[in-house]
């Protein structure tokens, strides 16, 4: 809590949980105020805008992805903390920890803040006298080459020259923002911000404090503080104050009373009086000095702020606890940022980047070039490219990217050239690392009875995992305040068979139902089938139940279900010589094409249960099952408003496994997807409102992020086909398309984009190819994922592993689900996946 004797329910809640453990259920069915009077006097205030918890759950987030850095690559991150002199806020340092802290997260304790979470601390304290300018830049540049971030810390003595100081900080290591106005003008989203006004923003974010239209009023100038303080709220659209030591106390009065948010940063206890505070305010102290007389922390606001305030951040309590941990994320985030772009090969030059490739034919760097001219006109960025030819010896290629106009790097240099070592060089994708044994007796043979009683593994936004025995009865209570998108595709009986050679029976199944024309007539149709067996083209077989003559039109190899298998059936199109239409001629004489890892035939009970109890508009030929966990009961509680619907009519291709050595290789099945634009306008208007957006199933994951991409490709301008309702996305469309302006675009804007000028009835339509993979891949979209376990060899495997991000396992994850009886795959078990750093409003 944030004041003594308060207790935090969440983790009340978490404490009996951890604590009934072995108890039977494991202490799931226990109410979290088990233990608590009702007098609810335990409870924070709802005045309260209090941050411990919020700190804790930021430096656990950054502590998670230190150790999965260090695993990765060997050594902890690091950070140097160079300060000249001693600061007045340190003054009372020790007293501040014994009050109010912890070494393992405090701001005055770097050193043991970092050891206690993973990190590498160097703290450089320089004398204020004898320090020069010229020696404390001697000191950032003896130890800028050797640590992931540097903080100096502020203010200077008066003849230390700060702004050359602050230049000489590299921007990739600056992990207290002072370049992050600048960065962030130029069009650098993902500039470290600085960590105190980061957390008053974080906190905000938290409470629900929304800057958007507001008249917000921030006390303090200082370029660490106020000054980005100000920045951060006018880019969340408020109209912003900034008051000063050169304001007079009048209109500081007058300032205050104004504010409908009001950010105290000057660090002057008592320079503004709680009585001149505007009623219904809401306040967050940033400012705060450390009084003797009190032997306490004040803030910039004397008198009862609780009487004219809604809300308020305490003095203790508040945006400190949080300042800490927004300074170690930011460290392990340039830890990776600089890993990754250190692999790369690259190397800077005065106005370009340049790499070498070597290609062991003509043949192949010739493609290798055809593929980069396909990204550059996306892109709208040319390489440069000179090549040798060796004979025997092969190609040597030099590439590189520059801006001829600017006469120096951009952005957009360095975007182009990540762009090119994703589709070729070393970021090979194995699917061994995101690979795991699947144990036979873990895949669910049959769903779970009744419908909704499934288990449900969660990982959350910092990487923690947490069992529940029972979908139906957990999840509607972590749904709360999210908006929540499901694939209402409905899966057709596709399983047919047909008469061959010896009046014997074999299955053939219908592959791809996503582009058929449901209306017309089966036999004005080729559609992609699977016989399981050798096949050409112009062969006619028995359709036995209906007899109906189904002929072979092409044939295009082998199809594979697993891996190392050989094969299991010819890959073709057929003609089925009916003149009803798919539907009414499935349903007459096909069966529920339950997968075939099941080993079973299907029975009555699959005809409902592969099915999602929302399904509507038929076409697939595999159930989108992350849906299945859902029942009536369920969606009610979600409420109406708070859903919407798309569909992506999946075909077997999902079944198809990665057997290239390098999962980039994977040729993706495309998939067809229709969305109304009502729809898509109450998704947009979720998004604007800044609901978090769980998404049901990878399908409809793959649907939304493919929207995003393709609302880029009309911003930019790119072909569309027929007017948003032919549209394509093809596999890595989305690489040359994150290039540029296109990775700053909003979700929101983008869907807009696509749907500007569409009637709410209208439909948008189309196929995506887009496949999602690790270490790449940024979601656009979605915020926080429900889906099942996925088969170890899958495409669907590498989306869930990009999902959860670098500080998470799948492997241990799947594991650790398989130890506990988690049963797998479409009849199996679900899972709740948050993306790293977002939590669920329920958590908050």
């Amino acid at each position: 809590g944030d004041r003594l004797g308060v207790l935090e329910e969440k983790r009340w809640g978490e404490a009996v949980k951890w604590l009934l453990a072995d108890k039977e259920g494991g202490g799931e069915n226990v109410d979290s105020k088990f233990g608590l009077d009702t007098t609810g006097l335990w409870k924070p205030a709802e005045t309260i805008i209090g941050g411990n918890e919020l700190g804790r759950k930021v430096m656990e987030e950054a502590r998670h992805s230190a150790i999965q850095f260090a695993q990765s690559h060997g050594r902890k991150p690091s950070l140097a903390v160079i300060t000249v002199g001693t600061l007045k806020r340190y003054t009372h340092a020790s007293r501040r920890v014994q009050l109010y802290s912890n070494h393992s997260q405090s701001w005055f304790t770097k050193t043991d803040t970092g050891r206690a979470n993973g990190f590498d601390v160097t703290e450089i304290q320089l004398d204020a006298e004898t320090t020069t300018t010229d020696k404390l830049l001697s000191e950032i540049y003896k130890i800028r080459d050797k640590v992931d971030g540097i903080q100096i810390m502020w203010p200077f003595p008066p003849h230390i020259d700060s702004a050359r100081v602050f230049n000489a900080v590299p921007v990739e290591k600056d992990v207290d923002g002072i370049h992050y106005i600048g960065q962030t003008e130029l069009g650098k989203e993902d500039a470290y911000p600085p960590v105190t006004p980061a957390a008053a923003m974080e906190l905000m974010k938290e409470y629900g404090v929304n800057p958007r239209g507001k008249h917000a009023v921030v006390v303090g100038r200082s370029p660490i503080v106020g000054s980005p303080m100000a920045y951060m709220l006018r880019r969340e659209g408020a109209a912003v104050s900034v008051v000063h030591r050169d304001v007079e106390d009048d209109i500081l009065k007058e300032l205050v009373g104004q504010a409908d948010i009001l950010v105290t940063c000057a660090g002057n206890p008592g320079c503004i009086d709680a009585e001149w505070l505007k009623e219904g305010v809401e306040v967050i102290n940033v400012g705060t000095t450390f009084s003797e007389d009190f032997d306490s922390l004040v803030s910039d606001v004397k008198g009862d702020i609780g009487s004219k305030a809604s809300r308020f951040s305490p003095v203790p309590g508040g945006v400190g606890p949080i300042s800490s941990p927004m300074l170690f994320r930011n460290t392990v985030k340039a830890a990776w940022d600089q890993a990754n772009a250190g692999e790369s090969g690259w190397k800077k030059e005065t106005a370009s980047i340049r790499k070498s490739f070597h290609f062991d034919s003509y043949t192949e760097a010739l493609e290798f070039m055809q593929k980069v001219d396909k990204l550059s006109t996306v892109m709208d960025h040319h390489a440069d490219i000179r090549i040798v030819h060796k004979c025997v010896k092969g190609v040597d290629l030099e590439m590189s990217f520059f801006s001829f106009d600017a006469k120096e790097l951009t952005e957009k240099d360095f975007d182009a050239a990540q762009a090119v070592d994703l589709i070729h060089g070393n970021n090979q994708i194995k699917m061994s690392d995101f690979s795991y044994n699947l144990q036979e007796d873990s895949i669910a043979k049959f769903p779970a009875e009744p419908r909704g009683s499934s288990k449900l593994l969660k990982v959350d936004s910092s990487g923690r995992v947490s069992y529940y025995s029972h979908f139906g009865k957990a999840i509607p209570e972590m749904l709360e305040g999210c908006h929540v998108v499901f694939n209402n595709s409905r899966v057709l009986d596709a399983r047919l068979s047909v008469v061959v050679s010896n009046n014997q029976k074999v299955e053939l199944m219908l592959l791809d139902l996503g582009n058929i024309d449901s209306s017309a007539p089966c036999q004005e149709q080729e559609i992609q089938a699977m016989i399981r067996c050798g096949v050409s083209a112009g062969d006619k077989y028995i359709e036995p139940v209906s007899g109906v003559t189904v002929e072979v039109m092409n044939v295009f190899g082998i199809w594979e279900e697993e891996e190392d298998s050989g094969g299991n059936g010819t890959n073709c199109t057929v003609k089925i010589h009916s003149n009803e239409c798919i539907g009414d001629f499935l349903n007459s004489n096909g069966s529920v094409p339950i997968p075939p890892y099941l080993h079973r035939e299907a029975d009555p009970n699959d005809k409902l249960r592969y099915n999602n109890v929302y399904a509507k508009d038929g076409g697939s030929v595999a159930a989108p099952t992350a849906g299945l966990h859902f029942t009536d009961e369920v969606l009610e509680s979600i409420g109406e408003s708070n859903m919407n619907q798309l569909t992506l009519h999946v075909g077997a291709g999902t079944f198809m496994p990665v057997l290239s050595k390098d999962a980039r290789d994977h040729r993706m099945h495309a998939e067809t997807f229709c969305v109304n634009v009502r729809e898509l306008k109450t998704i947009v208007n979720a998004l604007e409102r800044g609901k978090p957006l769980v998404v049901v199933g990878t399908t409809s994951t793959r649907t939304l992020e493919s929207l995003f991409w393709l609302g880029v490709k009309r911003i930019r301008g790119l072909s569309l086909g027929d007017n948003a309702t032919n549209l394509v996305l093809e596999q890595f469309e989305w690489i040359p398309l994150s290039v540029g302006d296109g990775k700053y675009i909003s979700a929101a804007e983008s869907l807009k984009a696509l749907i500007e000028g569409k009637e709410d009835d209208d439909m948008i339509s189309g196929r995506t190819s887009l496949m999602i993979t690790p270490n790449s891949y940024k979601f656009r979209v979605i915020d926080h994922l429900i889906t099942n376990f996925h088969a170890p060899d899958s495409t669907l495997m590498l989306l869930v592993s990009a999902f959860l991000g670098k500080q998470t396992n799948i492997k241990e994850i799947y594991e650790g689900a398989q130890a506990r009886g988690y049963r797998f795959l479409s009849y199996g078990d679900s899972c709740l996946f948050s993306k790293p750093g977002m939590r669920l409003p329920s958590e908050k």
